[in-house]
């Protein structure tokens, strides 16, 4: 089964550059596939298309082989979807890290307790229990971009879309992130210049140009 299925997806800018031309992609249920190419290539405008946060010129974009045909077919996917962006300050809203990281899982009705212990039990993994009560935006940007992280698997997608996850990590931060997505049982689609990211997680690579 095809998780992501793009058909035939031509984008361009805003200005008429066409990024892509009838692109063809597609990976199946469980997979980790790396996308890789130098910048401006298009990375992390795949994975916005495929969340259906850009919208292609044509072409058809399918998500558990359901056709994307309104926005409320991509909400209902982004229910089943972690979404990391390159840009960490693009995905951190609340007050605190706690409150941040907790977001999705109360605006799903998981009652507050749940979604504490589930936040703790994330942030153990990712080493950032210290960051719990601080304020996300005074954060370095190697800690944002964990904090966005758990924001992304808390509630245990079925999806990860990640947009450079190891960009500015220690390498203490960065072993924490492999050992965590190594257990990760879903499907995984990396955006990455990292080649020991690429060597460590992912079972295919696709290069975007």
């Amino acid at each position: 089964m095809n998780i992501i299925e793009l058909q035939n997806i031509t984008y361009a800018y805003p200005g008429g550059h066409a990024l892509f031309m009838n692109l063809n992609f597609a990976q199946q249920r469980n997979s980790r596939t790396a996308l890789t190419g130098p910048n401006g290539a298009g990375k992390s405008t795949l994975l916005m298309l495929i969340m259906g946060l850009l919208k292609p010129e044509s072409g058809t974009i399918a998500l558990w082989e359901k056709k994307m045909a309104s926005e409320e077919d991509f909400r209902e996917a982004r229910r089943k979807t972690g979404f990391l962006f390159q840009d960490p300050d693009h995905q951190l809203l609340c007050p605190s890290v706690e409150e941040d990281i907790a977001f999705t899982l109360l605006n799903r009705d998981i009652k507050p307790d749940a979604a504490k212990e589930k936040v703790h039990a994330i942030c153990d993994e990712l080493s950032i229990t210290h960051l719990l009560g601080r304020v996300p935006f005074h954060l370095s940007r190697g800690e944002k971009k964990l904090v966005a992280l758990a924001g992304a698997l808390v509630s245990n997608p079925e999806l990860l879309l990640l947009d450079e996850p190891t960009d500015s990590l220690s390498p203490e931060m960065t072993d924490a992130l492999i050992t965590l997505l190594k257990g990760y049982q879903g499907t995984m689609l990396i955006a990455t210049h990292d080649h020991a990211l690429i060597e460590q997680l992912c079972t295919d690579r696709r290069d975007v140009f």
